[in-house]
């Protein structure tokens, strides 16, 4: 049962990691895990809140910034669709 459930969460990761990478953009769309993990999910960001509202801060100088922000914009919407 353990290896089954293993298996199970390292699916669900690889499909989100995929998914993120989709909604990146076209440089990152065919992008492996090593570079969506350098690129993506290690990025340098703080959590802020104002206004009751939490934000991701990210640097400017941030070579893939806008390709997370695009990302995040897609996914906010479609979940708010739902």
């Amino acid at each position: 049962m353990a290896n089954a459930a293993w298996l199970t969460l390292t699916v669900i990761a690889r499909n989100l990691a995929r998914a993120v990478g989709q909604l990146a953009g076209p440089d990152l769309d065919t992008a492996t895990a090593a570079t969506l993990r350098r690129k993506v999910f290690t990025m340098p960001g703080r959590i802020v809140r104002g206004g009751r509202h939490r934000r991701l801060r990210l640097p400017k100088a941030w070579p893939w910034v806008e390709a997370i922000t695009t990302a995040m914009e897609l996914t906010t919407a479609m979940l708010m669709r739902c």
